[in-house]
């Protein structure tokens, strides 16, 4: 009797130790019928249990159940982390199975998950769930963190979301692993003079010119720092290069013009700015500046004049005439520039004083009611 109950307890003992291998055979039979909850507690088992949890097919098959929840519509939504527990398994599977039993098929279903969650990143990245986006993509990074693809979104993800250090290190990333393209340039030298280091900004311009130098978007963020920085010589010289790149951008010649303004090079601004309504002739800018410009020579001649004594009659005529020609020079300009932005008060203001320094009393009155109807309507 003794001898019959140890028999018995050795096969109940026998069966339950064979039970735990058959719970992933039970998990691919359940998985042919799609009762994925019954597939899932099965492989649960298995890969928790010393016979099989360290079986390639145990964690093969734990990959074939998360992926099949997440490919069916009525299981999915109970099981949001389907698709990252069938990758986490597809993985495991690769590293244990050392007789390439199910690893060939393992690595394929790894390469379609990280398409899926890429696609995944994509799709939130489009709706502007950016917090999700970035984590699909730093997901991904954690096991390919030189795919050029996945790093171009996260840097450009990070940046939707104001999260400069992250964006700047994917996108230094990139570059070193030789995605050199002109907008990494310009995005590296944006962030860093964000936070202040306009030399390491000049200094990822500088390279990104040297690897394309023909590159109109480079050489216009270079300018722009150089204008910040009033370095007017500079920035002639960049805006030169440009216009060479791009000759028929009028901002660019209204650009310059404005440097050589700066510089007192009238003759040198007076040409581009001239240039730039050329090609534009709506444009108001250079219309005000060039107003703007003769304006402020009359204005200086004037104020020589009247520095001339009583006893040198003819000069003061002779000097007084130059001034009066150089406020005529500005009228038509300023006028101009008036007819295409009508509202504007500073070129009111210019054309009330100067229609008082050329005698033209109606219409400095006039220009002074138009101001003031403009200043009561829009309510200051």
């Amino acid at each position: 009797m003794k001898t019959l109950l140890r028999s018995l307890l050795f096969l109940v003992m026998g069966s339950a130790a064979y039970a735990q291998p058959n719970k992933v055979q039970s998990a691919i039979i359940y998985i042919r019928y799609s009762e994925f909850d019954k597939a899932k507690a099965s492989i649960d088992e298995a890969i928790v249990h010393p016979k099989t949890m360290n079986t390639a097919k145990a964690w093969f098959y734990r990959g074939e159940v998360h992926l099949g929840i997440y490919g069916d519509t009525a299981w999915s939504p109970k099981f949001p982390d389907a698709l990252d527990i069938a990758w986490e398994s597809y993985r495991r599977c690769v590293e244990l199975d050392t007789k390439n039993e199910h690893k060939d098929d393992a690595t394929k279903k790894v390469l379609t998950i990280q398409g899926a969650i890429y696609n995944e990143g994509v799709e939130a990245f489009v709706g502007k769930k950016y917090p999700a986006a970035l984590a699909r993509f730093e997901q991904l990074l954690s096991v390919t963190p030189n795919d050029t693809s996945v790093l171009f979104n996260a840097a450009l993800t990070a940046g939707k979301m104001d999260s400069s250090a992250k964006a700047l290190r994917y996108w230094k990333a990139l570059l070193d692993n030789q995605y050199n393209k002109p907008g990494v340039y310009v995005e590296l030298a944006r962030l860093t003079k964000l936070a202040g280091d306009t030399a390491a900004a000049l200094q990822f311009l500088a390279q990104g010119r040297q690897a394309y130098p023909n590159d109109i978007g480079l050489v216009i963020d270079e300018l722009n720092i150089y204008l910040s920085q009033g370095k007017q010589e500079m920035a002639i010289e960049k805006l030169s290069k440009a216009i060479e790149l791009d000759p028929t951008n009028p901002n660019l010649y209204f650009a310059r013009g404005t440097a050589y303004d700066n510089l007192k090079k009238g003759s040198l601004s007076e040409t581009d700015y001239l240039k730039a309504i050329e090609i534009k002739a709506d444009y108001f800018d250079p219309y005000y500046n060039l107003g703007a410009m003769h304006f402020n020579t009359a204005a200086e001649l004037a104020n020589e004049a009247n520095k001339i004594p009583f006893s040198k009659q003819k000069e003061y005529d002779a000097a007084i005439a130059k001034a009066k020609a150089a406020f005529e020079k500005a009228q038509p300009y300023l006028e101009k520039a008036l007819e295409l932005q009508p509202d504007d008060s500073n070129t009111m203001v210019s054309l009330q004083q100067l229609y008082a320094q050329l005698k033209l009393n109606d219409k400095s009155l006039e220009m002074k009611k138009r101001r003031e109807g403009a200043k009561t309507k829009s309510g200051q």
